[in-house]
């Protein structure tokens, strides 16, 4: 059965995604504080390389949210640029080695090789796609020399919507803030050491919201694209015919003053 096509706006703009991946056969491989601390960090870590901006993320025993923000531009990233983020995914010696091998290569008239190796690294900012498999890779190197775990730690692709800004993406954010709760394990939200509401960075998007407000969202559904109907309509219209076996879907919730679930992309009832 073929594979249903990932969303993914690739012109110039700001967008958002919610992004979702399980552990393979749901076991419980993150049920350590410090494994979901070393995810948190393999985030992190990603998101500065690639350029994308956290705006809510939760890790639980055997998923993970995030709520990110991608800003597409035709700002082409200088050498410095490179070698900055580099140091943010891997240390500043890697990123000094790195400069260091260039240079070498340059002197021995490798011009052309070295703007080939830039140019590769430039694709891979500002995707999704990108990000995230850097992120498990960084995070399934340490977790199977730390565990000496020889399986498979992923369960097939991570799972993406693309969000429309405003109230669905802060109903996406309260959401991913809601998993603790929903699971029974805290109270609070912000109780939970392993979700942006415990230890908010000043470098992340967002901003903490009242909890009062978390109460509100119960789920925000399954599909590819969550929003306004014009905003669904209108991305639907951009993409052609990929999409012409979904069909709009919607679930609001009027007396909480906005609609909770949102319009979004469906599958095409049987």
């Amino acid at each position: 059965m073929a594979r249903t096509a990932r969303i993914k706006k690739t012109g110039n703009g700001t967008v958002y995604y919610h992004l979702m991946s399980r552990t393979n056969d749901r076991k419980f491989l993150f049920d350590r504080g410090r494994v979901k601390e070393e995810l948190v960090n393999a985030m992190k870590r990603a998101a500065a390389f690639s350029g994308i901006q956290i705006c809510a993320y939760a890790a639980m025993d055997n998923h993970f949210h995030v709520v990110c923000k991608v800003v597409r531009s035709d700002v082409r990233l200088s050498e410095d640029a490179l070698l900055g983020r580099m140091a943010m995914l891997k240390g500043a010696k890697a990123a000094a080695k790195l400069a260091e091998r260039w240079k070498g290569m340059r002197e021995a008239g490798m011009d052309c090789a070295v703007a080939r190796e830039q140019d590769s690294l430039r694709r891979r900012m500002d995707d999704i796609s990108e990000f995230m498999k850097t992120f498990k890779e960084i995070f399934n190197i340490w977790y199977k020399r730390e565990r000496k775990y020889t399986g498979t730690i992923w369960s097939g692709r991570f799972k993406s919507t693309l969000v429309e800004g405003g109230r669905y993406r802060e109903t996406c954010m309260r959401y991913v803030y809601l998993n603790p709760v929903r699971a029974g394990m805290v109270r609070h939200a912000a109780d939970y050491a392993w979700c942006w509401m415990a230890a908010p960075d000043a470098a992340f998007a967002g901003s903490v919201p009242d909890e009062r407000l978390l109460r509100r969202v119960a789920q925000i559904g399954g599909g590819k694209i969550f929003g306004s109907e014009s905003f669904v309509r209108e991305t639907m219209f951009a993409l052609g015919d990929k999409f012409r076996s979904r069909h709009l879907a919607a679930r609001a919730v009027e007396e909480l003053g906005y609609a909770t679930h949102g319009w979004r992309l469906a599958k095409t009832a049987a």
